[in-house]
């Protein structure tokens, strides 16, 4: 693959993923800094551009998960999840930890709340995560369960299934996370 089909592969990830056109911009000039330093020789160009479009999710504070954009690139996920290391530790990327409050939105959207539960849920999540029950945990696992909690408080009544399959976990991940939600909760009280 030529670097230019490349960054014809950066463009057509944002899009799929429906992402804004200053993300692609990014993405690309990530893909060239890392063509700059050398980090494409021994590499798989799709994996590159891959690693680059999930680096600038990332950087940005967006919710997007490997699984997501590997089900949309052309690489294997582990050239991805290999790659996107070497950008972020040879590059020195600005990547934010990953915070369940970035899910949220996204897994809103995918299960057609309303505003309601989205914005309790995620007064549940910076609930937890003042207490330090997210630090080690998937974002989105701990999203979905607190979309799960909150549309039971208003009556909603997500199932764990839904909320697991919206977010791509198990329901014994719900599960766990919803007992850790109900402790940070006990102890507000």
């Amino acid at each position: 693959m030529c670097y230019t089909r490349a960054l014809s592969e950066v463009r057509r990830l944002i899009s799929a993923l429906e992402l804004p056109d200053t993300l692609c911009e990014q993405a690309c000039m990530l893909f060239r800094r890392a063509q700059g330093a050398d980090l494409c020789q021994g590499r798989s160009l799709e994996g590159v551009a891959a690693a680059s479009v999930y680096a600038v999710c990332r950087c940005n504070g967006l919710g997007r998960c490997l699984e997501e954009i590997s089900q949309l690139a052309t690489c294997e996920q582990s050239d991805l999840e290999c790659t996107y290391s070497a950008l972020n530790t040879e590059l020195e990327l600005p990547t934010t930890i990953p915070r369940p409050q970035n899910a949220l939105p996204r897994l809103a959207a995918t299960l057609e709340v309303p505003d309601e539960i989205r914005h309790r849920a995620l007064g549940l999540a910076t609930l937890a995560e003042d207490a330090g029950v997210t630090s080690g945990r998937r974002p989105r696992g701990f999203a979905a369960t607190c979309l799960y909690r909150a549309s039971h408080e208003f009556g909603y009544g997500l199932s764990q299934q839904e909320v697991a399959d919206s977010a791509n976990v198990s329901t014994s991940t719900v599960r766990a996370h919803r007992d850790c939600l109900f402790e940070v909760l006990e102890g507000q009280e």
